[in-house]
């Protein structure tokens, strides 16, 4: 039965090949047998059905392997195959000797068709894109995730990038979500992952690296370059933060720079900021017109303002501490709320805490103050002896004050002062001075001084001001002077206050204010002056006697007829 029905089956096929053949020109229909051929088909195949109900039907192509379809010898070009080993149609597209086998039939050397395994032989002519006046689109998983649009000039490429209502102009956006919240913002530039992806009216922002400037949405001129910079920013302007997390919290600052990372990192609404250097002004919050450069440089800074730190660490514990300027290196390290400070070299009042109004000029100037006010130094190592001086000043490398209202002018090596006035005058108006006395000694105080010369030993100097030694050099100068504690005697003996010999640091050792001895040596002068005055006086008295006794003799030797004698001759002679 079965090799009847398939004799019957052959016969039917037949005679439908034979009714639809037509001339030389024949055209065969296979499949419905009602119908009429297609005009451009030589084969026309239908998929039935060829009676009711029965299930329609496709055309099978030879099913073959690669390495059979290999095997075919000389195949013609279109020759149809399907390739079991890679589940799809494939068509020569070359020749004979050369074959070219294309899935689905797309050509290689041209047509509408591209090979999503890749195509060979393209030209200028073939691309993927529009050809009319409208943007161009991608998509992935049925969303927007590229656009090009010559209409107002946006470009975006990645997954929701720029949403494709936006009506804004000049933007572009590339990577996933940039940019994906944009209405009507112009000019603005996105690359990463969620970079600028909230902002909606902002215009000529920049955002380069992932989720630079996420949360800005008004925010204006912004540019933010690296991993979470300007991550908080909603509508803040004018703001630069080039670094991993610099400005990452800045939300409605204005102006700011950071430059480097974590630079400015907390600083929220503080303004006209700028950091340059990993750590920079990184706690700022609120504090403005800062200015840091170098690493850590005004690190801990939260509210104050206006200062400028210049170095790596330079002001880094600064908190609240307004108006300062650091120069160098760890200069104002320690300072928390001082004001007013001026540091410039490294080190210099580097353990300053809450002093104010210092200012150090020089490598590690100042190093010792801490809460001190008003103090100065000028040259390396210059500064005081203890934290906590007050209006001193040190002027000259290794010059160190160790009393508050003082100023030294060099170090134990300076053999000579040399100016071009011969006097330093101080405030003397008779109207500010108040019990007055006259009561300063002179020649009972002046003749109990013994003046000395003497060598200086340098070492045992350094010894007793307590301060290295390793900078001293041996000096055998010849000096001229008191000692002091001599002087202190003698002012005692006489119940003089003598301001000239003082005990500084307690009683660690003495000093001598040489030119305070003017003012009793100008009391002896005067003491000296009227005894003078006194034994003139007695001089004159006699002279006068003399004379009256000389005129007396001279009436008697006239009274009594003696010839004229020289009186004073020979008393002279007598």
């Amino acid at each position: 039965m079965k090799k009847v029905n398939i004799r019957k089956r052959h016969i039917v096929f037949a005679l439908q090949l034979l009714v639809v053949a037509t001339g030389a020109t024949a055209q065969i229909r296979v499949g419905s047998p009602s119908g009429t051929v297609d005009g451009s088909a030589s084969l026309d195949v239908r998929s039935g059905p060829y009676s009711s109900g029965s299930p329609y039907r496709g055309l099978l192509a030879p099913t073959v392997t690669t390495s059979q379809r290999d095997q075919i010898q000389n195949p013609s070009t279109g020759l149809i195959i399907f390739n079991s080993s890679t589940n799809q149609i494939e068509v020569n597209t070359g020749t004979s000797s050369s074959p070219v086998w294309t899935a689905g039939g797309a050509s290689t050397a041209g047509g509408n068709s591209w090979n999503l395994n890749g195509n060979a032989g393209t030209t200028n002519g073939n691309f993927l894109g529009t050809t009319s006046n409208v943007p161009f689109y991608f998509r992935v998983n049925n969303q927007n995730s590229g656009r090009i649009d010559q209409l107002l000039n946006n470009v975006a490429l990645g997954y929701l990038a720029y949403s494709s209502s936006a009506t804004g102009t000049g933007n572009t956006a590339i990577g996933t979500l940039a940019l994906a919240n944009t209405t009507s913002g112009s000019y603005n530039t996105a690359m990463g992952l969620q970079a600028l992806q909230n902002n909606t009216t902002g215009t000529g922002n920049t955002g380069l690296g992932t989720v630079a400037l996420l949360a800005n949405t008004t925010g204006q001129n912004n540019t933010a370059s690296g991993y979470k910079a300007l991550f908080t920013n909603t509508s803040g302007q004018g703001n630069t933060a080039l670094g991993s997390v610099a400005l990452q919290d800045n939300t409605t600052g204005n102006n700011n720079t950071g430059l480097g990372t974590v630079a400015l990192q907390s600083n929220t609404t503080g303004a006209n900021n700028t950091a340059a250097g990993a750590g920079a002004l990184q706690k700022n919050t609120t504090g403005y017109e800062n200015t840091a450069i170098g690493s850590n440089s005004q690190a801990a800074n939260t509210s104050g303002y206006s200062n400028i730190a210049v170095g790596t660490d330079a002001l880094s514990s600064n908190t609240i501490g307004n108006d300062n300027t650091a120069f160098g290196g760890s200069a104002l390290l320690s300072s928390t709320t001082g004001n007013g400070n001026m540091a410039s070299g490294n080190l210099a009042l580097r353990l300053n805490t809450t002093g104010n109004s210092n200012t150090a000029v020089g490598t590690i100037g100042l190093q010792n103050n801490t809460t001190g006010n008003l103090n100065s130094s000028l040259g390396f190592n210059a500064g005081s002896s203890v934290g906590n001086l007050n209006n001193s000043t040190a002027i000259g490398a290794n010059a160190i004050t160790n009393a508050s209202n003082q100023i030294v002018l060099g170090d134990n090596s300076i053999t000579s002062l040399r100016c071009n006035v011969q006097t330093i005058s101080s405030l003397s108006d008779k109207r500010i001075k108040e019990d007055v006395q006259k009561n300063v000694p002179g020649l009972t105080f002046i003749t109990k001084l013994t003046p000395v010369t003497y060598h200086v030993n340098k070492f045992k100097e350094a010894k007793l001001i307590g301060y290295s030694s390793n900078l001293v050099k041996e000096d055998r100068t010849l000096h001229s002077g008191f000692l002091a504690q001599d002087v202190e005697k003698a002012a005692k003996e006489v119940g003089y206050n003598f301001e000239g010999v003082r005990q500084e640091e307690g009683g660690r050792y003495y000093t001598l204010g040489y030119t305070l001895f003017v003012i009793p040596l100008v009391q002896a002068v005067k003491e000296l002056n009227t005894e003078i005055e006194t034994l003139k006086a007695k001089v004159q008295a006699n002279e006068t006697a003399y004379a009256l006794l000389a005129d007396q003799v001279k009436q008697m030797q006239q009274t009594l007829g003696v010839s004229k004698v020289d009186v004073s001759t020979k008393m002279g002679k007598k």
